[in-house]
């Protein structure tokens, strides 16, 4: 650790999707929406070993699509004091689906402002809306698992997104979802240290960055994307519900050129809020976040 940073701050690395793991000033740690195992469909994504994680002290889920929340029972395994939150629609779902400890576990609604001794959790309703039907009720079975399918439950119809305050007055925006006009007047002026935002080829870049602007973080962190593009790589056929103009920007020789579209969208943000700086981490690799000093020359 630099000798630069003073006691304050956070340090933090990307799992791959949406996973963060954050460790606040006072040594606790919050785990977001950790797909650790990183696989999905016969996919695979960045996975990382929970033999890896030392701590977890708080666990938030932005919405309980696999790739977000089927770690979920392991986790709370290892870590059986955690502190487990999830939308209250999903709530009833995620305990069919996993063995998970309820007497843990807060049922979260948009509006609500939870508070520890050292974490403040602000809710706000997001938007899931890339599947047409939502989500499905039937209660169908993996074959390999003998449990519920998680596809067929809660995650489409209900997402929430976060502040949190950390123990030192840090706050990040946990975004999820898709954007929409809505939200750039629900999210205006909150004004992060950080914006953890979900980054999709299927979201037009330019309501993107006026939601950028209206936040109006000190640092951008994408996610997301990582698991999009194996998805792309893998299936094709998967870009077929983008805009036309993404289509006809971003798509070279058949394959979606992500480094190009990254480009894009952060001059868009640059453009309209040159304020704000846009970090694309390395996976699995720890940062650090917070105020320090440095001697001018």
């Amino acid at each position: 650790m630099s000798e630069k940073f003073l006691k304050n701050g956070i340090t933090m690395r990307w799992y791959n999707t949406a996973g963060f793991e954050i460790v606040m000033a006072n040594g606790k740690h919050i785990l977001l929406d950790p797909f650790l195992s990183g696989k999905i469909n016969g996919l695979s994504c960045y996975p990382f070993d929970l033999d890896q994680v030392d701590q977890c002290d708080y666990l938030i889920l932005s919405h309980i699509h696999m790739d977000h929340a089927q770690d979920v029972e392991r986790i709370q395994k290892k870590f059986p004091g955690l502190r487990l939150f999830v939308g209250d629609l999903s709530a009833d779902s995620l305990c069919q689906w996993q063995d998970v400890d309820c007497s843990r576990m807060y049922r979260v609604r948009p509006g609500e402002d939870i508070r520890f001794s050292d974490l403040r959790i602000q809710v706000f309703a997001g938007r899931h809306t890339e599947p047409k039907r939502g989500a499905f009720r039937n209660k169908s079975v993996d074959p390999e698992t003998g449990k519920l399918k998680l596809d067929d439950w809660f995650g489409s119809l209900e997402l929430q997104n976060y502040l949190l305050t950390t123990c030192d007055g840090t706050k990040i925006l946990v975004w999820a979802g898709m954007t929409s006009e809505d939200q750039i007047y629900r999210f205006a002026g909150l004004q992060p240290d950080i914006a953890l935002m979900h980054v999709s080829p299927k979201q037009d870049f330019e309501e993107f960055a006026d939601l950028v602007k209206a936040i109006n973080p000190k640092i951008i962190i994408p996610h997301h994307y990582d698991c999009t593009e194996v998805l792309f790589k893998a299936v094709p056929d998967a870009m077929k519900d983008m805009s036309e103009e993404n289509k006809k920007n971003f798509i070279v020789d058949g394959m979606f050129d992500f480094n190009r579209y990254m480009a894009a969208l952060e001059e868009a943000c640059q453009k309209k809020n040159p304020t704000t700086a846009l970090l694309k981490p390395e996976h699995h690799q720890w940062y650090r976040f917070g105020f320090c000093w440095e001697k001018m020359q």
